[in-house]
């Protein structure tokens, strides 16, 4: 059995020592805790390498990076990866800055900055509730359609370059674990959770 202890790697930042580890005692290395001795030096450092965490976040960052240049090759330049947050919510019909702040799991003021930027550059635009004049939608414009058409493009062909290396039975098996994680209720449940959440902005 092993204790853990902040290891880097998987997830930046210290909130794991700060409150996972809150009342236990902290270590910088784990502990196995059957001799309670520190790991050997390079089974801490495998574990560094491949614990979950970090490999589903080098997976992230790969999947995003490709997708991103794919965007940039159809004449998208100006498309940073904060901007996946406005792409990965916005909607034809129109979204308000709120639903898609809680969908991407970011604040309210980090999610009107980006959907602002959208606009000043043509994606989007803002249209009046007809009904409800003190509520605004931001709309996807014949530009922002133009966009969203090319990124689907470019998330398949980065799913494809994921294929080419494990094959597609394996992405398939590999897609309906991650969905089973995600569809566990524990998921994005509790204060830990949510603040991960938010970091990732």
């Amino acid at each position: 059995m092993i204790k853990w202890g902040y290891i880097g790697g998987g997830m930046p930042g210290s909130i794991w020592s700060a409150e996972v580890f809150a009342n236990s005692n902290f270590l910088k290395r784990p502990v196995d805790m059957n001799n309670n001795n520190p790991l050997p030096e390079t089974s801490f450092e495998h574990l560094r390498q491949t614990n979950l965490g970090r490999l589903i976040e080098d997976l992230h960052f790969y999947f995003d990076n490709k997708a991103l240049q794919y965007l940039h090759e159809a004449g998208f330049s100006d498309i940073k990866s904060a901007d996946a947050h406005v792409m990965r919510t916005m909607r034809l019909e129109g979204s308000r800055v709120t639903d898609m702040a809680q969908q991407a799991g970011i604040s309210k003021q980090a999610m009107s900055k980006l959907v602002s930027s959208f606009i000043s550059r043509g994606y989007l635009s803002w249209v009046i509730d007809e009904n409800d004049k003190r509520n605004r939608f931001a709309c996807v414009t014949e530009a922002g359609q133009s966009l969203l058409a090319s990124g689907i493009s470019a998330l398949q062909r980065a799913e494809q370059d994921v294929a080419d290396v494990v094959g597609d039975s394996d992405l398939e098996t590999l897609r309906q674990i991650l969905l089973k994680i995600k569809q566990a209720k524990s998921i994005r449940t509790g204060k830990i959770a949510y603040r991960l959440q938010k970091r990732r902005v």
